[in-house]
């Protein structure tokens, strides 16, 4: 499924929503460069809707997320210092924009007694290998989930792992390392062994 312009499917979907959110900004443009931020911003996409899928388990909420965040991201370019890294930058808008969808759906479930569905990832493989792992993952408290997606599922370094979380490398290391420990005790684990 292509758009008009030849991109298919979410990454034309949002790389369109992050042009429209340009584009009704464009009083806005004259000291920051729309064009520059759109080349910034879309080898970053990909990683930045990983991420959000990783967090909020649910293919449309992420979508919602990263489009919020590269609005976000569009309204403070002017605050991205010049000569920094775009991806640990934007990685740390959709990951504060995708705690704030949770804590906001936490709360509205809370305030009117429903409950969440589960939705999972992605299908379950037909041997369920691993489903038990995202179970798993799922359990770990967010920061220590955050960590392991962002080290092992979108390949950052450690130091770039502490600017999307906005700590230190040490720090970085040791919830990473405190999430891989937590999944290798996980009862689906274990008794995946």
């Amino acid at each position: 499924m292509r758009d008009h312009d030849g991109r298919s499917g979410l990454f034309g979907a949002v790389g369109d929503s992050t042009e429209r959110v340009i584009a009704a900004s464009t009083h806005e443009a004259t000291t920051r460069d729309a064009a520059a931020f759109v080349a910034l911003v879309e080898p970053v996409l990909p990683a930045a809707y990983r991420l959000a899928v990783a967090m909020l388990r649910s293919q449309p909420d992420a979508e919602d997320a990263v489009q919020e965040a590269t609005s976000k991201a569009w309204r403070h370019f002017a605050m991205f210092r010049a000569g920094a890294e775009m991806k640990p930058w934007l990685l740390a808008i959709v990951a504060n924009e995708c705690r704030r969808q949770r804590r906001a759906r936490w709360w509205s479930v809370i305030r009117s007694g429903g409950e969440l569905a589960f939705r999972p990832l992605a299908p379950a493989e037909p041997d369920g290998r691993h489903a038990d792992l995202r179970r798993a993952l799922y359990r770990l408290p967010q920061d220590q989930r955050l960590a392991l997606v962002l080290r092992y599922y979108l390949d950052l370094s450690f130091e770039e792992v502490a600017q999307v979380m906005k700590t230190t490398t040490k720090a970085a290391k040791s919830r990473t390392y405190r999430a891989l420990d937590r999944l290798r005790l996980s009862p689906e684990i274990v008794a995946g062994e």
